[in-house]
């Protein structure tokens, strides 16, 4: 498990977008999933909302990354085409992280 610790966080955020975002139709539909996954244990969300808030403290370059990471790796059609909407979308995402840990205790 150190290996996948040690991992970029930006790598983390991609495998969280499509593993956990890609397939879902709704952001009730990702916290469901979180909520399930929380009951067993809570280490990968923690792992991925550490991730989430390090790219969001530090966005990747170039521009338009942040907004093509969300489309292609999450499947998610923002409302706002641009790094500023990725950004709002994701820190809603690290929110349903915060929360849902939060509630597992």
């Amino acid at each position: 498990m150190r290996e996948l610790d040690s991992r970029p966080a930006i790598d983390v955020v991609r495998d969280f977008l499509s593993f956990t975002v890609a397939d879902a139709v709704s952001l009730d539909e990702i916290r469901a999933d979180l909520r399930q996954t929380a009951q067993q244990t809570t280490r990968a969300l923690r792992r991925e909302l550490a991730a989430l808030e390090a790219v969001l403290a530090d966005p990747p370059t170039p521009p338009g990354m942040l907004m093509r990471m969300v489309a292609l790796e999450g499947n998610w059609v923002l409302d706002d085409l641009t790094d500023a909407g990725a950004v709002r979308f994701l820190g809603e995402l690290a929110q349903m992280l915060r929360d849902v840990i939060e509630e597992a205790g």
